[in-house]
Order: C-alpha cells, then structure tokens, then sequence
C-alpha cells in the first residue's frame, strides 16, 4: 500500500544560523519513529536521493498536499532543489523565498516537517516535500484521513490480477511486475530458436563440410576396394584385363561387388597369363568377324573366348532378376 505523511517528523528551526541556502535532516536512518509513534525505515537512502528529480515545495503547514487539491491557494516560502545521503540519513538543501526569510527571521515558526512517500511494510521510497509547522505530528486537521486511505483499484483490475477485492496497491504492483516479469521471459523464449528443428548457420557448414570430407574418404576407399577386387579377378584369369572396366563400373552399382564376387568364384579361368597363347582361329569359327578380331587383340582361342563368353552368358542370366 502507498501512502503519504505530511506530519511525520517535526525539526526545529530556532538554531538555524543562516535561512539561506541552508541543508537540513529530512529523513533519519534506519527505523525511525514519529511523536505518535508509527515507526518507518530508510533502508535504502541512495534510491530516496536517486528518486529526486527535481525541487520540491518547502510551504506552510503542508498546503501542498491539504489545500491544493482543494483549488486553494498553496505557495511554496522555499524549494528543496537538492538531495544527499549523509551516513544513511537524508538532508535536503533550501533556498528560501523571501516569504520564507520573513516567516523564519520574525520566527512565526519554529518547526519543520517532511513529506514522504513510504509503502505498505513502511519502507521510505522518495521525499515529497516539508513545510514549516508549529503543530507537532499528526495534528493537523484531516490530515489522518488521507494518511490511512487506501488507493483504490476497480472491480476489473483486481478481477484480471485474480486479486482479493481488499488488495492493497503493493500487492497490485506485485502481480502487475510479475506479469511483466512472465511476458519478458516468454519474449526471449520465442527468440530462441528450437534447436531440435534449427541449427545456426556456422554449425550446419561445418557439419556439412566435415560429412562431405568424410563421404570423400569413404568413396575412395571403396574405389580401393573395387580396384583390388577386380585386380585379383584379373590376376586368377578370371577377367580379361581389357574388360577392367566394365566390371569396375558393375561393381560401382548397388550390390555389384557381391555379385562380381559371386561370379568369380564359379567362373572358370579364361586367361592364364603364363604362356603367350595364339589364337587358333578355324576358318568355319562359330565367332563373328568382330569377335574373331578382338580375340586376336586379346590373344585368346576361340575356345577362351567362347567360354568367357558363356561364363558372362551365364552371370548375366543369373543377375539378370537382381
């Protein structure tokens, strides 16, 4: 709950020296105590003198705050135009008008209180403004009405806080920050992107970069292993070496090397490399004129080249479903 007392607290003025630019106490430190003896405490003074920012009214009898809402006449003899936290207590520097000399040099009055704001706990948040009394503490007319008068809060703004209807204006401030405070984190929530459908820029490049590195890697070691697969066919007479190719690129193909492998180990040897064989080639060959000229560039029989061919025959018609 914020309020306001105008008669708090009452200093004497009759050992002033000088009512010109004079700093006065205006609240004490710690927990303190009016005549009446209501209790406060200036637990923060630097956020009193950091709520200061600009002067403040120093009139009569707190006509500030008791007549001017009213349309009455209520000016200022002196302003407070500055704040300071003197080992915890608060001092305000005054200049005064010279309504305010006049008042204070004829000693028309003696004492002075400040105006402060304080919260639901008693807990001084700001100076408001002080004015010159001859009445100590709560004797001023009215004045207690106003001091215990709760702000009051409409029936939708406590029904949409899910407030009690006697809530108090510190528990409206509360739930109004809380509020606050849950739209700020679901804010910065929906600024941060789900990482389970999201991944920033710089990481998807490297993870990018280091999958196609390793697909490179693993492509040339297959091609490694589909080289020496084909070699040692090769190299058993299994495969002419000039069909290298042919079978690398079989191989290359989706189950290739099982089936290649496969082959091999059924086919019969076709070459034996051991002995430079020529082709005895019969003038009724059962070979056309495109496969007798290639077994004279492969160095094959008719026989040989037959029976890789029906060894080929044969793969093909064994994959030919795969």
């Amino acid at each position: 709950m914020f309020q306001t007392t105008y008669t708090a607290l009452c200093f004497n003025l009759s050992n002033t020296a000088s009512p010109e630019g004079l700093w006065l106490p205006m609240i004490p430190a710690g927990n303190f105590s009016g005549i009446d003896k209501r209790s406060w405490n200036n637990s923060n003074p630097d956020s009193i003198v950091a709520a200061f920012s600009q002067k403040l009214p120093f009139d009569v009898e707190h006509s500030t705050h008791l007549k001017a809402p009213n349309g009455d006449p209520a000016p200022a003899v002196g302003w407070i135009t500055q704040l300071q936290n003197r080992d915890g207590e608060i001092w305000g520097k005054v200049e005064w008008n010279s309504e305010g000399h006049e008042l204070i040099e004829e000693k028309k009055y003696a004492f002075y209180s400040p105006a402060f704001n304080f919260d639901g706990s008693g807990n001084v948040y700001s100076l408001e403004s002080s004015g010159l009394t001859n009445q100590p503490n709560l004797n001023v007319p009215a004045l207690n009405r106003r001091e215990e008068e709760d702000m009051k809060f409409s029936k939708e703004i406590i029904e949409a806080l899910a407030l009690k209807p006697e809530a108090t204006a510190s528990e409206v401030l509360t739930a109004i920050n809380s509020i606050k405070s849950e739209k700020q984190t679901a804010l910065n929530s929906a600024q941060q992107p789900d990482l389970t459908k999201f991944v920033p820029k710089d990481t998807y490049s490297i993870a990018l970069n280091r999958a196609e590195t390793a697909e490179g890697k693993l492509k040339a070691v297959e091609d490694a292993e589909i080289e020496a697969l084909v070699d040692s066919a090769i190299a058993d007479g299994k495969v002419a070496p000039a069909n290298k190719d042919m079978f690398v690129g079989m191989c290359r193909a989706e189950g290739g090397k099982e089936n290649f492998s496969a082959f091999v180990a059924t086919a019969a040897a076709v070459v034996t490399g051991k002995e430079e064989k020529k082709p005895n080639l019969a003038t009724n060959s059962k070979l056309d004129k495109e496969e007798l000229a290639l077994c004279r560039k492969m160095n094959l029989t008719e026989d040989e080249f037959l029976k890789s061919k029906e060894s080929i025959a044969a793969y093909n018609e064994q994959n030919k479903d795969a």
